[in-house]
This record gives structure tokens, C-alpha cells and sequence, in this order.
């Protein structure tokens, strides 16, 4: 497989309107998996090499192929704390070479690709963690998987380049998932949102640090624009929110003055410190970065746009 630019560094021409995979896109499966860094970090059952050799897959398989064989690999469901433990390899597995330093976003988009896949693989209902999961249309334990990981390196004081790296690849798979409905992952876009654009970046002295906050919360838009503004048109009239009100209500940063919530105004406000940060030279920002948050607001503008010709026919 040719070389490929590392995930998220094509964001400028990312910035397009839902920059999605095609319904009916099956590239060739990577075949690098077991050289990427946390992948190699990892000790490998002989459980954890049938998956990665499912997911490697040989040249001109499919997503649905590769689906098909995760799903066979997987133990009988009567099998209940086996099974739980496959979901947990396999979670892992996937979310690992999601986020390692490396990773393209060729190999992001396949995962998703697969795991659109896998979903429709029909193994059966079980209980997992008290509740009845449909195998494999609810991914099981995924969502609790990916949420053990979104752990803010700079708010957890273990920012370095590399966890940066790997923080940013999280939030672009997740994205990557909340486009096409894998995920509910809203809130871990609103706080990429809020750390970059409700604060006031000038409070990190480091000018990279700056750069890779603004740069995950560009990261986010191509793919989660059209669920974000969705959101905010379903609570038109719904936003005195109290912390009573759980996920809907959703605390501001200290330079949004609005409703807790995501709603028409934060939207509005999401658009225009986009813009404002990529005017603004007195932060150091790179003209690239300075460019991609420019591209983030147009994005959202037109995602508008398209939304309200929908909405109005």
C-alpha cells in the first residue's frame, strides 16, 4: 500500500460538507496494522492475532467480509463472559489502531466502513451490564470502550506531542463515528468545541498547545456539523436548561454568554469564533491553522444553508 498522509493532516480539504466515505466504498484493507505504535505496544493473545488478521484482511476483501469474519470469531453468546471478553479484544483492538500515532485516514475510514458492517451482522440478543444488547446492530461495549479514552491529556496532565497526537486521532474517529450514527458522541465534540473556542486560548502560553486545540475542534466539523446543528434545531424553545436536565444541558466556557446548550446561538457563536480566530495573527497560530478554523466556519455556514433549503421543502 502507497504511503498515506497521517490522519487529519488533509483537514483543510476535509472541511468540505460531510467529507464521507461513499455508501458502497470498499477500499483494500490495510495490511500495516500490527506496525502501528500502540498496536505494537500491546500484548498480543493468540485471540487478539485472529482479530488483527480479520481486520488486515487479504487484498480485495470487503468491509462486510471482514464484518463476516470478526462475527465468526466471535464465542456462542450462551458463552456470556467470553463473549463479553471478545467484544472487550476487539474494542480495543479497534480503538488502538484508531488512534496511534500513524494511523491514515484511509485506515480510520475503513474502520468505520467495518463496523458499519458488523452492525448488521445478526447474532443474537444478550445481557450486557444489565441492559439486552442486539449483537451486533448495538456494538456492544463499544461506546464504553471508546469512552474509557477520552481523557483530556492537557486536563490530566499528560500532555506531550504523543499523547496529543493520539488525543487528536481519538477525537477524529469519533467524528468519524457520530457521522454516521456509531456513536452518540455529541458531548466529546462539544468539549472539543468549548476548550477551543468558549476559552480563551491566549491562557496556554505554548503556541502549539493552541494550534492542537483549535486544530481537534476543526477536526470535528466536516463530519459532525450536520448531527451538531440537528441537534441545536431540536431544542428551539427547549433551552433553560438546568444541571438537572443531564446531557442536554451543557455548561459554557467563560468568553459564551449563552443558553447551556446546544442551540441555534452557540451554533452562531461556534461560527463566528471560527472565523475570528482565523483572522487573529496576534495568537501565533500558523497561517495553516489559521486557515482550517476559516474553512471550519465556512463549512458550518453551508451546512446551514443546506439544512434550511432542506427544511423549507
Amino acid at each position: 500500500m502507497a504511503e498515506k498522509a497521517t490522519a487529519g493532516t488533509t483537514a483543510a480539504e476535509g472541511a468540505a460538507i460531510e467529507s464521507t466515505a461513499p455508501e458502497d466504498a470498499t477500499p483494500q484493507g490495510p495490511t500495516s496494522l500490527f506496525d502501528l505504535e500502540l498496536i505494537k505496544e500491546r500484548r498480543l493473545s493468540d485471540q487478539d492475532r485472529a482479530i488483527l488478521d480479520a481486520l488486515c484482511g487479504a487484498p480485495n476483501t470487503t468491509p462486510w467480509d471482514i464484518a463476516y469474519q470478526l462475527d465468526w470469531l466471535c464465542p456462542l453468546l450462551e458463552e456470556k463472559k467470553e463473549a463479553e471478553y471478545y467484544f472487550w479484544r476487539l474494542w480495543g483492538i479497534i480503538v488502538d489502531i484508531a488512534r496511534s500515532p500513524g494511523v491514515t485516514d484511509e485506515i480510520q475510514e475503513y474502520l468505520v466502513l467495518i463496523l458499519r458492517s458488523l452492525e448488521q451482522q445478526a447474532k443474537g440478543d444478550m445481557i450486557v451490564w444489565g441492559i439486552e444488547k442486539r449483537v451486533w446492530a448495538d456494538l456492544p461495549l463499544f461506546p464504553q470502550y471508546m469512552e474509557l479514552y477520552f481523557q483530556d491529556p492537557l486536563l490530566e496532565g499528560t500532555y506531550t506531542p504523543k499523547s496529543a497526537q493520539i488525543w487528536r486521532n481519538l477525537n477524529l474517529f469519533g467524528a468519524r463515528c457520530l457521522r454516521v450514527n456509531l456513536l452518540g458522541a455529541y458531548l466529546r465534540a462539544t468539549d472539543a468545541l468549548r476548550h477551543a473556542l468558549e476559552e480563551d486560548l491566549r491562557a496556554h502560553n505554548d503556541v502549539s498547545i493552541r494550534e492542537w486545540r483549535l486544530q481537534v475542534a476543526c477536526d470535528w466539523i466536516p463530519h459532525a456539523s450536520v448531527c451538531l446543528l440537528g441537534w441545536a434545531l431540536e431544542n428551539v424553545g427547549h433551552t433553560d436548561l438546568t444541571p438537572e436536565d443531564g446531557l442536554q444541558y451543557i455548561e459554557g466556557g467563560p468568553l459564551y454568554h449563552g443558553p447551556p446548550a446546544v442551540c441555534l446561538q452557540r451554533w452562531g457563536f461556534w461560527i463566528e469564533r471560527f472565523e475570528a480566530l482565523g483572522k487573529d495573527e496576534s495568537l501565533g497560530l500558523s497561517e495553516e491553522i489559521r486557515q482550517v478554523a476559516v474553512l471550519a466556519a465556512q463549512t458550518m455556514v453551508a451546512v446551514e444553508k443546506r439544512m434550511a433549503n432542506t427544511l423549507s421543502t
